[in-house]
């Protein structure tokens, strides 16, 4: 058995389920490797109030808090 076996004929191997640190902040890329929206949904989203605003980083970068991310994940909003 080698390390090509799992991967399906013109394919693209499998990849690991994204996690989420034990605490601390994630960017919305990670977000949205968690839940199956597109980023433009979640930002509409936001507005509507269901999911979680970002805390501000930087100047301009803004990341989400892990403990918010999983209370989403959680309900099943996402």
């Amino acid at each position: 058995m080698n390390a090509n076996d799992n991967i399906p004929p013109g394919g693209t191997p499998p990849t690991a389920p994204a996690t989420l640190p034990a605490t601390g902040l994630v960017r919305l890329s990670r977000v949205l490797e968690l839940i199956p929206i597109s980023r433009s949904s979640f930002y509409a989203g936001q507005a509507k109030g269901l999911y979680p605003r970002p805390v501000a980083i930087g100047t301009r970068a803004r990341a989400y808090r892990v403990e918010d991310i999983r209370t989403l994940l959680e309900k099943g909003v996402a």
